[in-house]
């Protein structure tokens, strides 16, 4: 798969790459990867905010009928 980046993001690829010695492909795949393990754990937050309040929304309808 090919994927175009814009010029300012390749010049610090390119940067990067040369500072660490490593190839402009590894420098792309590692940035890859902590970025989508953000997004994975962003995702699990959410999921986590949504069942509280799901939770939180129970116990007030159970109150409510206690009252």
């Amino acid at each position: 798969m090919q994927i175009e980046i814009p010029k300012d993001t390749s010049e610090k690829v390119n940067k990067a790459s040369k500072l660490l010695g490593v190839k402009k492909q590894e420098i792309i795949d590692r940035a890859i990867l902590v970025y989508l393990d953000s997004i994975s754990k962003h995702m699990e937050l959410k999921q986590e905010m949504e069942e509280w309040e799901h939770l939180s929304d129970e116990a007030l309808i159970n109150f409510e009928k206690k009252i």
